[in-house]
């Protein structure tokens, strides 16, 4: 494949958010099949684009590209090429190749950073934005009132005239999503569109109260025909802290966030949700 080709793939996979490897030869001594500058894409599954040499040197390329994928950090390797046995000099990866050289590869791992997406400008998602910022978390606060975008800065800022214009907006897979309108039923049309469409989320947040989501996920059930996956909605969103300003409900829900990106446990509001008194929140 084409240096041309590789850097367009890489390109549309970065857009896309799709995890992957880009391994790139960076330097090389004496003979053998590579040359300075090639480059490989690597998938999780395994399937490669592109080409860093071929034979031996490829394939324990593709192996080390998934172990630098799992561990999320790029990695120099050297390789020799002068080698027949399974023992390299140290801080070097035998290839059991007869060329005569070395290869340096660098694996760079591409990750798309976590996604969230918050309908509702309002003071609860103003907030949240801005708790959030500067976490590493790509945020995107959408609503139909222009002049509240305009007040959060720092983040990407998405107008609809109308809120079915959500109905067609792309989404990034396994994003988070928080739901904080200053309507019932703009908040269950967003719903409702989340888990019509399947879109593949790992976190839906429903800032409302524990009567207003069971309303809510009744209403699913006879509208979709089938049982939504519950797993992945936290309603009443947030960590059962204490509070009922909006920054502190802000502040709760992003701490519930942090502690579903990186699988912690925590002391969720939703696992409230079968009762039906006692709850504050409101939007």
């Amino acid at each position: 494949m084409e240096q041309v080709s590789i850097e367009r793939e890489f390109a549309e996979a970065v857009e896309s958010g799709k995890p992957m490897v880009l391994a790139t030869v960076v330097q090389k001594t004496g003979s053998g099949p590579s040359a300075v500058g090639r480059k490989m894409l690597v998938y999780p599954d395994g399937t490669a684009r592109g080409t860093v040499g071929g034979g031996t040197l490829e394939l324990l390329a593709i192996r080390h590209a998934l172990e630098a994928l799992a561990e999320g950090k790029p990695v120099l390797r050297k390789y020799d090429l002068t080698e027949s046995g399974d023992v390299a000099p140290e801080g070097t990866v035998s290839t059991g190749m007869l060329c005569g050289g070395n290869v340096w590869i660098f694996y760079e791992p591409v990750v798309a950073p976590t996604t969230l997406y918050i309908f509702g400008a309002g003071h609860i998602g103003k907030a949240l934005a801005r708790i959030l910022r500067d976490t590493g978390i790509a945020i995107t606060v959408i609503d139909t009132r222009k002049n509240l975008l305009d007040e959060i800065p720092g983040v990407q800022k998405v107008h609809l005239n109308n809120i079915k214009e959500a109905e067609k907006f792309t989404f990034r897979p396994d994003s988070f999503f928080v739901i904080a309108t200053n309507s019932h039923q703009q908040d269950y049309h967003i719903l409702k569109t989340l888990y019509a469409r399947q879109i593949p989320a790992r976190y839906i947040a429903v800032v409302a109260s524990k009567r207003k989501i069971g309303t809510f996920i009744n209403q699913l059930k006879e509208e979709l025909g089938e049982q939504p996956d519950l797993d992945i909605l936290y309603s009443p969103a947030g960590l059962d802290i204490g509070g009922d300003s909006p920054a502190e409900i802000a502040l709760s829900i992003a701490a519930e966030i942090i502690a579903v990106k990186y699988g912690k446990p925590a002391n969720h509001l939703r696992n409230k949700r079968q009762e039906t008194s006692g709850d504050k929140r409101k939007i």
